[in-house]
């Protein structure tokens, strides 16, 4: 229960930015374009710390008993991922007649900045579901590869942020800090093996 707790807890701390973005969105003359990058940064910002907390725990070992409170920052991620579309439709809808705004997604759905949006949104779908504890009963060993579908989710949603709001710089920036800690996963082992040869 008390881990329940922290995790809820520290979850609704990563959501706060997102909570205030939601509030700026309802003021009459809200920046939507703006609103829309910055929900989009703060959900990479999230699924990228989910992704690198596990290499960061090789590399500093007392980090490895709080690998638990992942959990809470893979939903934040996926979380901010929805306030980023609601964000996404509630700019469209100011660009269009009233009720238009649905004609208007669809028009420009098969555009790479946009597709890469909806392919990532939906590869995190699976991770956030089975983010808790009857599904990873359910799953068994299962369950770890459902969870690092959200690995191709990050790198879709990295060339999605690299092709829309001008995101190329933080999207190239957050690929070489996720990439880079990755291949602590890879190199170790190749050491180990080395000395044992």
């Amino acid at each position: 229960m008390t881990r329940r707790i922290a995790l809820l807890a520290l979850w609704a701390v990563l959501m706060a930015p997102l909570a205030g973005l939601w509030w700026q969105a309802a003021s009459p003359d809200a920046d939507l374009d703006a609103l829309v990058a910055a929900s989009g940064n703060w959900a990479m910002a999230w699924i990228a710390a989910a992704l690198v907390l596990t290499p960061l725990a090789r590399l500093w070992r007392p980090l490895a008993r709080l690998l638990w409170l992942r959990r809470a920052v893979g939903l934040a991620g996926f979380g901010a991922a929805l306030v980023h579309l609601w964000l996404y439709v509630q700019g469209m809808a100011a660009y269009a007649e009233p009720g238009g705004e649905w004609a208007l997604i669809g028009a420009e759905a098969f555009t790479p900045g946009i597709v890469t949006g909806w392919a990532a949104l939906a590869l995190l779908l699976p991770p956030a579901l089975a983010s808790n504890d009857a599904a990873m009963r359910r799953l068994r060993r299962a369950w770890k590869p459902v969870q690092r579908i959200a690995i191709a989710a990050g790198v879709i949603g990295l060339v999605h942020m690299g092709l829309v709001h001008d995101g190329l710089t933080w999207a190239l920036a957050l690929a070489a800090l996720v990439g880079g800690l990755q291949l602590v996963r890879i190199f170790p082992a190749s050491r180990k093996a080395d000395t044992c040869a």
